[in-house]
């Protein structure tokens, strides 16, 4: 598998950890799968595919009553009841390791009643970046030690549209950042000194929100006192 670009600090996972979601089921995990979790842990990639906890509940509790929904035989509907889900997509789909050594790996799009099988977990990387057009260009957010701040600007039941441009202008301007993504429509601001990122709704300019971890609070204070200062200088 590609080397992933690293946000923040990782926990990967142990052997030990590794081992807790083997008993989960009476089949092999993909090797590569397990390979990732002890080199990157949970996490998402490209904010699209969210690598989480397996769950073996998931598909049963989700989609029992639905699994119409998708072309499948009554051996593969009870494959995959029976699968552990190892992550999702921003867009619905679930992927679920499968008792089958061909295919480990099966895919149930949001907006497709084919699904997808693949031999691997990193197949299954290719296939996001190749459908979305990222080019190789992935990253790897870790979801260890992670929180949020939201930044508003709608002001008196409006957009400040405006005051939003000033603010991003500046903190491109006078804020280091390590690396820029989809620079283009909905800009990101990597800042490793909080293990995070900064994103800007370049779109609809309602809001600003700063990912960071909270060993690095300290660092996310100040990008967070920078902007609100902004705010308050050209704000009006």
């Amino acid at each position: 598998m590609q080397t992933l670009y690293i946000i923040g600090e990782t926990k990967h996972l142990t052997q030990s950890d590794i081992q807790n979601i083997e008993w989960l089921i009476s089949f092999p995990l993909p090797t590569d799968y397990k390979q990732f979790l002890t080199s990157y842990g949970f996490g998402n990639i490209n904010e699209l595919l969210m690598i989480t906890q397996p769950d073996e509940q998931y598909i049963k509790s989700n989609f029992g009553k639905y699994m119409h929904l998708w072309s499948l035989t009554e051996n593969e509907k009870q494959e995959t009841l029976n699968g552990l889900t190892i992550a999702t997509t921003i867009d619905g789909d679930v992927i679920a390791v499968i008792n089958n050594k061909e295919n480990p790996i099966i895919l149930l799009p949001r907006h497709s009643k084919n699904p997808l099988r693949f031999e691997n977990f990193e197949k299954v990387v290719d296939y996001y970046d190749n459908q979305y057009h990222f080019l190789n260009d992935l990253y790897f957010d870790t979801y260890y030690n992670f929180e949020q701040e939201n930044i508003s600007f709608i002001r008196n039941e409006k957009i400040d549209k405006v005051l939003f441009e000033k603010v991003y202008q500046n903190f491109v301007n006078d804020i280091f950042y390590d690396k820029a993504c989809n620079i283009e429509n909905q800009p990101k601001y990597v800042i490793q000194k909080i293990g995070g990122w900064i994103y800007f709704d370049n779109i609809g300019k309602s809001s600003i929100r700063i990912k960071y971890q909270r060993q690095l609070k300290s660092e996310a204070d100040k990008i967070i006192e920078f902007v609100n200062t902004q705010i308050n200088q050209y704000g009006g």
